[in-house]
């Protein structure tokens, strides 16, 4: 499912040790947690690279594989009319949700995954599946802009105490107007190990934070032995998130200073010019640039000097 070499901060180490839980149910010798006076676990850990995770497909050790496409994900693409959707799955494997949306004739799918092991399989089973859309990083590395999100399974093999970064970067990598759909457990599931479960009423403060419209309700479509344990997410990227006052402050700070700048967007794109007003529309911040240009505030990923 995900692979990399354990290199890097905390959140990433224990990302990757959650998920070696999650389909080995424990760990094995040499990848061990230690408690530590600090924000997370001391980390001791064997290198994960790239053929360790190959030896674990070839080996069929793939406990979270259903062997194809989520039926509550598939049911939902089934659904879904404009096909130029530019669409992401985080922590694909192999991929089944992505070759059928490639099949009903979606072209701008995309997957990422920490190992590129399991894409051999997709592009067996789906040769003309675009190479260059599977993609292999760390996803809370990853920069882009999608129309939809699909999550599935990922969101449970992650530590509990990354689903607040896990909120905050599928708004992030968001279309204005974008969706996060998928499905999440219905079930407590495991306290110490994944997969990681949960509940309705503990996901939805989490979710509500970035998404003020996100729904969830239980899947009446979900594999037999998932039945009446998973949620269907929907969480619409509508609703606009209040920036940091700070950084308000260094907007206000420019605009009164009025010297030239770039305001790198979320969406790759790039704006120039001198910051001729900050403003709030129908309850969302703006920034109107001396060329004309209006910014929404919680779409600049970084302003720089010009």
């Amino acid at each position: 499912m995900f692979s990399s070499t354990l290199s890097g901060s905390f959140p990433v180490l224990h990302h990757l040790i959650a998920l070696h839980r999650f389909i080995f149910g424990d760990l094995e010798p040499g990848l061990h947690l230690r408690e530590g006076n600090h924000d997370g676990p001391d980390l001791c850990a064997m290198e994960l690279d790239r053929s360790y995770w190959q030896t674990r497909y070839e080996k069929a050790e793939t406990g979270w594989d259903i062997g194809g496409p989520s039926t509550p994900l598939k049911m939902y693409l089934d659904q879904l009319t404009n096909k130029e959707l530019r669409i992401l799955i985080p922590g694909a494997g192999r991929a089944y949700e992505a070759e059928y949306a490639h099949r009903l004739g979606f072209r701008n799918v995309y997957v990422i995954d920490l190992t590129d092991s399991p894409y051999a399989d997709l592009l067996a089973r789906c040769p003309e599946f675009p190479q260059e859309h599977l993609l292999v990083g760390d996803l809370f590395a990853h920069e882009g802009q999608y129309d939809r999100i699909l999550e599935q399974t990922f969101f449970c093999a992650l530590d509990p105490a990354l689903r607040v970064k896990y909120v905050a970067k599928m708004k992030e990598l968001l279309k204005p107007d974008g969706q996060l759909v998928g499905v999440l457990f219905n079930d407590p599931l495991n306290s110490d190990h994944p997969p990681f479960g949960g509940s309705k009423e503990a996901y939805m403060p989490l979710f509500h934070a970035h998404f003020p419209t996100v729904t969830m309700d239980v899947c009446y479509n979900s594999i037999t032995p998932r039945a009446e344990r998973e949620l269907w997410l929907c969480a619409p990227n509508t609703g606009y998130t209040p920036i940091d006052c700070s950084l308000y402050d260094t907007y206000e700070a420019a605009a009164t200073r009025k010297v030239e700048i770039e305001l790198h967007l979320l969406d790759g794109t790039v704006q120039k010019g001198k910051i001729k007003d900050l403003f709030v529309r129908d309850k969302v911040e703006w920034l109107l640039l001396d060329t004309g240009g209006e910014v929404r505030l919680d779409r600049i990923r970084e302003m720089k000097m010009a």
